[in-house]
């Protein structure tokens, strides 16, 4: 029986009994015991009626946020393996930054096959990866140049990381019923903000206009219908909260009002200020632009 799948189905049915189960410090070590007899000892009986109407309710899962988190982190590994042996000409000190941040994208895979595998899951394969975009030469390439010019490999390595970073985000709803795996997911989102942050300083050092941050201002590398949805609502200056119509202004509509700055500065700072997640299948649809079969 697959564990995180009982547990986000036992959360979607009621949280507080949820929390009982799994609101604990440690509670990825307890998942290690799986099948049907774990389940039943974990488990108390009253839970019986919940779990059979839990099974007739699902959605977006914990099982689904940690797949689609490995298969992010197999694409972000894969590709900084790539580069790291394609002959790929770093300039100064930056490919021992990038074995690093390589390392890093190993532990998460590491740490997200393991999760899995503890829950009773065998963890999905690591697809084939063409970072040229070509799918193994089937159709025109993205990036034809992805590990031949540095420039290029920086643009596609931001736009790697910058869907990483909003997907994590993405799946916070999914995952805010456990502690722990919560806590995990946004460890893992920090460290690959950073990532994206050092890569943007690299290719505003090499001249490119982009800030350290996802900005309406940056320069456009993306292409329309294919890799535009990385940034898709970025540039938003309203947030989604509990009102009448679902979002509210941050400001008045009359940004005049601002005196520190001009109503177009306002509106790009506002849009600066807070990151939107993606969706999984957003960010699925991302990955999908380099994986071929």
């Amino acid at each position: 029986m697959n564990i995180l799948q009982l547990l986000a189905d036992l959360a979607a049915v009621d949280s507080e009994s949820y929390q009982r189960l799994s609101g604990r410090r440690g509670a990825l070590a307890s998942l290690g015991q799986t099948g049907r007899r774990a389940v039943a000892a974990a488990v108390p009986l009253a839970f019986g009626t919940m779990l059979t109407k839990a099974y007739g309710r699902r959605s977006n899962t914990v099982l689904d946020a940690f797949t689609l988190a490995l298969t992010l982190e197999y694409l972000e590994s894969e590709f900084y393996k790539q580069a790291l042996a394609s002959g790929l000409v770093f300039p100064g000190n930056s490919k021992a930054v990038f074995q690093q941040i390589y390392q890093h994208e190993q532990d998460h895979v590491a740490f997200l096959q393991e999760t899995l595998r503890i829950s009773g899951v065998t963890p999905p394969a690591k697809p084939l990866f063409d970072f040229t975009g070509s799918k193994n030469g089937k159709q025109a390439a993205l990036f034809p140049t992805v590990f031949q010019d540095f420039a290029t490999f920086l643009k596609v390595a931001q736009l790697l990381e910058d869907t990483g970073v909003r997907a994590y985000k993405g799946q916070a709803d999914t995952l805010i019923t456990d502690n722990d795996l919560l806590e995990a997911a946004i460890r893992i989102h920090a460290v690959e903000a950073r990532h994206a942050a050092h890569i943007r300083n690299l290719r505003r050092a090499q001249g490119a206009n982009v800030r350290a941050w996802v900005s309406s201002a940056d320069e456009v590398i993306t292409t329309a219908g294919v890799t535009d949805a990385v940034y898709a609502d970025e540039h938003l200056d309203r947030q989604q909260l509990p009102v009448a119509d679902g979002k509210i202004p941050f400001f008045p509509t009359d940004t005049t009002q601002i005196v520190t700055t001009t109503p177009e500065k306002a509106k790009i700072s506002i849009g600066e200020a807070f990151d939107e997640p993606i969706s999984s299948t957003t960010a699925s649809t991302i990955a999908a632009l380099f994986i071929y079969s």
